[in-house]
């Protein structure tokens, strides 16, 4: 097939990911990059990494061969990207989380919907080898009944994480703290592998930074089905460790560690985790396999996160 034209929405440090993994790809030809805040950033990535530079999304999207979108702004710009794609008939492709409400998400569902224009989310590491066997083995059903499910995401990060950043660490900006930024891979992961949520409880606190969500979040779950869980996330762990996910059941249980410690250098990260995310995206608009993480998919995890929000008495709102 030809290649797929890909217009990069962003040009911050995860926009450098996805123009790698775009790069890296037989099946995709990067044209440029896209910056509403910022032509002239825009213009900076496009020196480095190749493509044109745009200042606005009409002419982005109406570009000559573009036809594939990856979504890389702040997480509270996201809808607002998807909404333009879908206006000008372009399968746009998101970073986590889709939203940071879920109304929001519901509201981009339904624009993509209206207008036919495939809708998905970047959840890279749904296709993480352990993320792979884990579904397998909980679908064929090798661990009996699922009696616990939990995940800990114990990083760090420096002040200057959050300080020299206009969003993080904001509700208007990032829509929470270390919940629904750092540990919401390891949240999609257990809103995939279990049944619905039916109950929680939880604590959060900022403790460790000068933000105004969370940094420290504790809750406890109760499954549909009765399996009880756990989420613990944080980014004032120093030095920060690997994060972690357990599945235990009357016939065996999964233990997940990874060797990432979390620490203030989310630049270091490899690229190839996108490069398979946009590949499986690209080849569902070809007819193949649908891409496994469309907006209904990604909602689940910012739903959980709303609740968990909710629980621990946070101030969270849909209404920025």
């Amino acid at each position: 097939m030809d290649k797929r034209g890909v217009v990069i929405i962003g040009s911050g440090l995860i926009a450098r990911f996805h123009a790698q993994a775009v790069n890296a790809s037989d099946k995709l030809e990067l044209k440029g990059f896209c910056d509403l805040f910022s032509l002239e950033s825009a213009k900076k990535a496009a020196a480095e990494f190749g493509g044109a530079a745009w200042g606005d999304y009409k002419d982005a999207f109406s570009a000559e061969g573009v036809n594939m979108a990856t979504v890389a702004t702040a997480s509270c710009a996201h809808d607002e990207a998807v909404f333009a794609a879908a206006e000008h008939g372009v399968p746009v492709l998101v970073e986590k989380p889709l939203a940071i409400t879920t109304a929001r998400i519901d509201a981009m569902i339904a624009a993509c919907r209206k207008s036919g224009v495939p809708l998905g989310c970047i959840f890279q590491t749904r296709w993480d080898e352990a993320f792979v066997d884990a579904k397998r083995r909980i679908d064929a059903g090798e661990l009996g009944r699922i009696t616990y499910a939990g995940i800990r995401v114990p990083w760090w990060r420096e002040d200057d994480y959050y300080t020299k950043s206009s969003w993080h660490g904001t509700w208007a900006g990032d829509g929470g703290g270390s919940l629904i930024n750092q540990a919401i891979h390891l949240v999609d992961w257990l809103v995939a592998l279990m049944p619905p949520v039916r109950e929680v409880k939880a604590f959060a606190a900022a403790l460790a930074h000068p933000v105004e969500t969370e940094d420290t979040v504790s809750a406890a779950l109760r499954f549909e089905g009765g399996a009880l869980g756990g989420v613990y996330a944080t980014t004032a762990a120093f030095p920060g460790r690997g994060k972690t996910m357990e599945v235990a059941g009357t016939k065996g249980t999964i233990a997940f560690s990874d060797e990432a410690t979390g620490t203030s250098r989310p630049d270091q990260l490899p690229f190839t985790g996108h490069q398979k995310c946009f590949e499986a995206f690209a080849d569902s608009l070809e007819g193949g396999t649908p891409y496994p993480i469309p907006g209904e998919e990604a909602r689940k995890s910012v739903a959980l996160i709303e609740e968990i929000y909710k629980s621990a008495g946070l101030g969270r709102t849909e209404n920025f």
